[in-house]
């Protein structure tokens, strides 16, 4: 008899199609998941097993020219907390107690910044201190990692603090020698990967990669920081003394460009340094820069330096020769008058100087020309930078004949400072040519690298240029030698123990085509004579007083003179200690 065949009915086919769709859908999506996005996938499974963070590097330490420290890192810590530890609202409380008395914040404010973070680590402390660090390790808080950094610290207080400027919260230099040199300073980061287990903490044995960070180098700067500490108090009492909004005192050897002090004011102080930034703007910005290299002037006589070097380089004139000044010389039918309306009679090319004329200025300018005149403003460095290792350096500006709206006016009162604008440290070059022998150096503040092996880098002076002759150079010191030694008024321009040479300076303010009655003083003089140690700028902007480069800026150079050279061990040359002739 023959097997009946059994037939299918829905119990069977039913089931059957649905478990083979349900197969079909699970298939479809390993699919998905291990072919069309195994990247993304793969990528957010090792996000969640393993961290990978930046090991700063030690930045390396500023060190004044006799190795006192300016600027050093000390090791601090960067806290995180892993995201997902703290999505447990017990657990999160919990840690969030813990840790926030270490952050010196509440617990709602850890958990809200937690909370907020983009990443699965979220950076909530930036240089927690090396103790408290190492005491919250300890307490091995659920979640919690702690990242070793560093933080910049500066022994001398707020000494050089505008030269040294400072590091933003990456390491990286925002302002002074800190940005000018940041990738030599900051070394190269590190990283660090490893596993981690459910609450974040690294696993003892689990994979554990270290790129170990190369540390930056070490610099040697220019600056004495007695001097520095000294010009920063000279400038500070100055400006209280004569009413003035700002200023600078520079020092420099004058034979090799190095910058030995360096005071300016407005300028950032590491003391005030984040109530200072924090409104921002253009107040918290103009504090970042130095005003010695970025802000133009107009050095009004200081420049009949320069005027008297070149004719006399030129073989135009010599110190002694003779002019009949009037009191006022006419260019283009535009009357140029002497700074006090006075008339001085005959007069010789030092008592020029000895007298700040301005229409001797304008003889000597005359006799050399217009071309050959501009031809030395160039060979000392004016209208272009002169390569000092800070940032932002202004280039400078005078006009020539072949410029827009150029008059013959704009170059005869080139020669005794105006229409023509310098940064302080472009008129610190080219006096220091004036005087050195007539060679342009670039001015530095850098003096020396050291390299992580200890290999120390100097750094030599620079000669960019020749400006005059030797023989020139030593008329000049000579004449600025009878500048500051004739002191009939008891200005106080001459030191009291050293020879020295100098000149001074009085600029009204330019405004829209013309002067107001602002003014800015200055005074530049170098010592001992014969042999220049320090030059000497000082400068101050906008002098409540009213009183003259010579009475206001004379007596601080004199009396910083004093100071310094007999802080750098030279020989009085005056008094009861000077040198025996």
């Amino acid at each position: 008899m023959a097997q009946q065949r059994p037939h299918g009915t829905r119990r069977v086919w039913l089931p059957a199609a649905a478990f083979g769709l349900f197969a079909a859908a699970i298939g479809v999506r390993l699919v998905q998941l291990q072919v069309l996005e195994h990247d993304y996938y793969a990528a957010k499974a090792r996000e969640e097993l393993l961290g990978n963070d930046t090991i700063y590097a030690q930045r390396g330490t500023i060190l004044d020219r006799n190795g006192g420290v300016l600027a050093t890192s000390v090791t601090t810590w960067d806290i995180y907390v892993n995201v997902r530890v703290w999505k447990d609202d017990a657990a999160a409380n919990k840690a969030a107690a813990e840790l926030a008395p270490f952050l010196k914040t509440t617990p709602t404010a850890l958990r809200a910044l937690v909370s907020s973070a983009e990443s699965l680590d979220a950076r909530v402390y930036h240089d927690l201190s090396y103790e408290a660090g190492i005491e919250l390790i300890k307490r091995k808080v659920p979640g919690v990692i702690a990242l070793s950094n560093t933080a910049r610290i500066n022994p001398e207080g707020d000494v050089a603090s505008s030269v040294l400027g400072f590091i933003g919260t990456e390491n990286t230099g925002l302002a002074g020698i800190e940005a000018a040199y940041n990738e030599v300073l900051q070394g190269q980061p590190g990283r660090a990967i490893y596993e981690r287990d459910t609450t974040g903490d690294p696993i003892p044995y689990g994979q554990h990669t270290v790129t170990q960070p190369k540390p930056g180098e070490d610099l040697v700067l220019t600056i004495d920081r007695v001097l520095q500490e000294m010009a920063e108090q000279y400038l500070a009492d100055g400006m209280k003394e004569h009413r003035a909004k700002g200023g600078s005192i520079i020092v420099m050897d004058p034979m090799t460009g190095e910058i030995l002090a360096l005071a300016t004011s407005p300028g950032l102080k590491f003391s005030s340094l984040e109530e200072d930034l924090s409104g921002g703007g253009d107040d918290a910005l103009s504090l970042l820069r130095n005003r010695a290299v970025t802000d133009l002037y107009e050095p009004g006589s200081v420049m009949k330096i320069i005027t008297a070097a070149a004719a006399i380089d030129a073989g135009v004139v010599g110190p002694n020769t003779e002019y009949v000044d009037t009191g006022i010389v006419y260019i283009e039918n535009v009357p140029l008058k002497n700074w006090d309306d006075g008339s001085y009679g005959k007069q010789t090319m030092t008592g020029v100087l000895q007298n700040s004329i301005n229409s001797g200025a304008v003889f000597m300018q005359q006799a050399l020309g217009t071309k050959r005149f501009q031809q030395y403003l160039d060979a000392f460095g004016f209208g272009k930078p002169t390569g000092v290792d800070l940032q932002g350096e202004a280039s400078g500006i005078f006009r020539r004949p072949e410029d827009d709206g150029y008059s013959p006016v704009d170059v005869a009162t080139q020669s005794f400072g105006q229409s023509i604008s310098v940064t302080p440290m472009q008129m610190m070059q080219a006096v220091a040519a004036a005087i050195n022998g007539g060679n342009l150096i670039a001015p530095h503040v850098v003096k020396a690298r050291i390299k992580s092996d200890g290999t120390r880098v100097d750094v030599p002076p620079q000669v960019v240029g020749r400006a005059i002759s030797p023989q020139t150079s030593d008329t000049i010191r000579q004449m600025l030698g009878a500048v500051v030694s004739q002191d009939p008024d008891g200005w106080g321009r001459n030191p009291s123990r050293y020879t020295a040479g100098g000149k001074s300076g009085t600029a009204n303010v330019p405004v829209w085509g013309t002067y107001d009655e602002t003014q800015i003083v200055s005074f530049i003089g170098f010592a001992p004579l014969e042999s220049p140690k320090i030059l000497v700028l000082v400068k101050l902007d906008e002098n409540g007083d009213g009183k003259t480069g010579t009475v206001a800026g004379g007596p601080i150079f004199a009396k910083f003179t004093d100071d310094a050279l007999r802080y750098l061990s030279v020989r009085p040359e005056k008094g009861p200690s000077a040198v025996s002739r």
